[in-house]
């Protein structure tokens, strides 16, 4: 299975939601990922890319857990792996959000804590009820009508609760092992003895070894007892119970070769021995290794051994060094240092226990939520739901209670606290403090220290890039103010050129009547354009189309329309007055300037 980074990040996040992959393997198989190191990289364990041995077994997990063997071959041909894989899927099914249950009520009820409680109960009351049945003598007919009832009692609730338990599942349900065990216990000690064996008439001597396989049913109560804090350590004491099994086994080979090495040494210093080989005690304790064995684990029970030791002592000074010695090293030594490990792995199994751990940390949190809002409640005099600087002031200073809270919450400093939580605003409602102080009062993690660290770090860097567009926009805005000085500066001048045309242009126009023949007004425009034609060319329009020409320069074309304009305006503002009605602004113009043109 190779693929890109992305890739394997999905078939991770996909095996840790199916169960494949723990939490804690799925988190390490990606920081490996962001790291560069894929596993499609690495082909065996002695790969320099895998140093440690726990990366070793999580590539293990992904490149050869899957690998055929003859066992899985096996299991894939009876169908196993194939009910796994429906597992996995109805497992990711109901990890969907909008998955829904065809029993919900039942679904509801099976994962309730009442549910859980009220089977526990009547689990401990049939074990309960077994032991005065098993104390009950033969001749009791009452008493036994009075367990047949229960009997049958607790075998209905017990069915009862194997389908109640089963419908929401479905068929997944009987492939768990736990739940095969709860179905091969109620058939063997309740169905079949109390449906089954009672109503044909066998004796209840027959059927009662059977009830006491029930108890290995009360097991159950442990995910019961895990379910209260009051019964924390009733569960610590289950959880070390059902740890030591391994630390046990190994007890066992530690004290076993340890006992057979002081056995032989017995046999050869005091068996063996001319001074004690005759003593009565060691033809009675000592005759050979594996009774040298089982009297040394006597001795170091603290089963009378000075009735052994002292009389051997005194006969061999030998004898009394093996014994002593033998105590020490495995009772004083030996065995408190698997105490310590059974109560070590206790505690480790108990940290492993995230629903208890998150159970304790949210009735904490719910605890320390509820002092808080008392406590806001004792300061907010008004009940406004919200407090003000004077009135938290005034409660610190006056109210004894409340700074009897304050130091239970390790609050030295109470106008700091009002810095800390207030936002600028002058009041704080109650979600507002209750928060403030819920993350004041925890204990701050390395966790929450690099948390915060990398929150301020990204304001940080989007502060720094708003200065930078921030500077940016004053560069473009300097800009912007250089070409509105230069602009306005050009419409300054080309507003003093304007009026100076115009001043210029005013004098042209005579302030009186004039008369003049149209004679004299051809007379003139032919003089005009006789000095003009040279730069127009045969007629203006030319000369227009000539300025729009593409194969003209943008300069040459920008002085040749400046000469235009320049013309046109005398043209207009110089000759009209002398063209009578011929003239381009016509009589209109005329009348406004006082010129009258004669035939």
């Amino acid at each position: 299975m190779a693929g890109s980074s992305s890739d394997w990040e999905a078939e991770i996040e996909l095996r840790v939601k199916s169960g494949w992959l723990s939490k804690e393997e799925g988190h390490r198989l990606k920081t490996l990922l962001k790291m560069g190191e894929t596993p499609d990289r690495i082909v065996t364990k002695e790969s320099e890319h895998w140093t440690h041995s726990s990366n070793v077994m999580l590539k293990d997990i992904l490149l050869h857990k899957e690998m055929p063997t003859p066992f899985t071959k096996f299991l894939a041909a009876i169908g196993v792996k194939w009910i796994r894989q429906k597992i996995k899927e109805h497992d990711l099914r109901r990890a969907d959000p909008e998955y829904q249950n065809r029993f919900p009520f039942l679904d509801a009820l099976v994962h309730s804590d009442r549910f859980e409680s009220a089977m526990g109960s009547i689990m401990l009351a049939n074990a309960i009820m077994i032991g005065f049945q098993v104390s009950a003598g033969e001749g009791e007919k009452d008493a036994e009508t009075l367990y047949t009832v229960l009997d049958f009692f607790f075998t209905f609730a017990f069915v009862l609760e194997l389908f109640v338990r089963a419908l929401p599942e479905g068929w997944r349900w009987w492939c768990k092992l736990s739940n095969i065990f709860d179905v091969i216990i109620v058939l063997a000690t309740n169905v079949i003895p109390v449906w089954v064996f009672l109503p044909m008439g066998i004796d209840n001597a027959v059927v009662r070894p059977f009830a006491v396989l029930r108890l290995f049913r009360v097991v159950k109560l442990g995910r019961l007892i895990r379910k209260y804090r009051r019964l924390k350590i009733l569960w610590n004491l289950f959880q070390g119970l059902i740890g030591s099994g391994r630390i046990l086994i190994y007890t066992l080979l530690m004290m076993g070769t340890t006992l057979f090495i002081f056995a032989v040494f017995a046999v050869v210093l005091i068996t063996k021995n001319d001074i004690t080989k005759d003593h009565p005690l060691v033809l009675l304790y000592f005759p050979s290794v594996p009774e040298a064995f089982f009297t040394l684990f006597q001795i170091v029970t603290l089963d009378s051994w000075t009735g052994i030791s002292r009389p051997l002592g005194e006969t061999s000074p030998l004898a009394g060094i093996i014994i002593v010695t033998t105590v020490l090293i495995v009772e004083l030594c030996l065995m408190n240092l698997v105490t310590a490990t059974i109560v070590n792995a206790a505690f480790e199994r108990q940290a492993a226990d995230h629903e208890m751990v998150a159970r304790e940390k949210k009735e904490k949190n719910d605890k320390l939520i509820e002092d808080i809002r008392n406590l806001f409640g004792e300061m907010d005099k008004r009940g406004t739901g919200k407090l003000t600087y004077d009135e938290y002031m005034e409660a610190v200073e006056a109210n004894d209670v409340i700074k009897t809270k304050f130091v239970t919450l390790e609050i030295e400093h109470a106008e700091e606290l009002w810095n800390l939580i207030d936002v600028g605003t002058g009041e704080i409602a109650v979600n507002q403090f209750a928060q403030g102080l819920r993350i004041i009062s925890e204990e701050t993690k390395a966790k929450d220290l690099f948390a915060i660290n990398r929150r301020v770090g990204n304001a940080a860097h989007r502060l720094e890039m708003c200065v930078e567009e921030m500077n940016r926009n004053v560069r473009q805005v300097q800009r912007f103010e250089q070409d509105i000085a230069a602009i306005t500066q050009q419409l300054t001048l080309a507003t003093r050129a304007m009026v100076n045309l115009m001043h210029g242009c005013a004098r042209c126009i005579p302030a009186g009547q004039v008369l003049i023949t149209e004679k004299q007004v051809l007379k003139s425009q032919e003089k005009l354009l006789e000095n003009v034609r040279p730069l127009l060319g045969k007629n203006v329009g030319q000369a227009m189309q000539g300025g729009f020409h593409e194969k003209f320069r943008k300069e040459d074309s920008l002085q040749y329309f400046t000469l235009l304009l320049y013309i046109y305006i005398i043209y207009i503002f110089g000759l009209t007055p002398l063209v009578g009605s011929a003239g381009p602004l016509g009589p209109s113009f005329h009348r406004s300037v006082g010129v009258k043109v004669t035939e």
